[in-house]
């Protein structure tokens, strides 16, 4: 009785498993691809929504500023911006960011003041991501 698996055995199962890969790879990649982008594009929606809702609910100022490293929403007190909520930005997905414009400042009405109209378009690889938001607050996803 023989144990164990020959030499031979091991190369081919080894190939195959080769086979495999270079077969799924690039199909894998656009996978990840697009959970990335995703990932990074509801967190922007997210950050327009929380800072929109706490303008509203404070009967403050807020303001959401978009960079690639984080995303950063302030409210204004004692005239003064203080920090009210963070989240790492989209660079952390390996996503790249372009943005119309990085800060967006919604009045306590949720309405958004001065040059609030905004587009981020957020890519890694080849998927694309694209958010608007107006100056009433409307946010779309394309």
């Amino acid at each position: 009785m023989q144990r164990g698996y020959s030499l031979v055995e091991l190369v081919i199962v080894l190939m195959v498993i080769g086979l495999l890969t270079v077969l799924v790879y690039p199909g894998w990649t656009t996978i990840l691809d697009r959970i990335a982008v995703e990932r990074a594009a509801t967190e922007v929606t997210t950050a327009l929504a929380i800072a929109r809702n706490a303008a509203v609910v404070r009967a403050t100022r807020t303001r959401l500023m978009v960079v690639a490293d984080s995303l950063r929403v302030d409210e204004w007190e004692n005239r003064a911006w203080r920090p009210l909520w963070r989240c790492a930005g989209p660079a952390s997905n390996a996503v790249s960011l372009q943005v119309s414009n990085g800060t967006v400042i919604f009045g306590a009405i949720g309405i958004g003041a001065g040059p609030s109209n905004t587009t981020v378009v957020l890519r890694r690889g080849t998927h694309t991501a694209k958010i608007t938001m107006s100056r009433v607050g409307r946010v779309k996803r394309w």
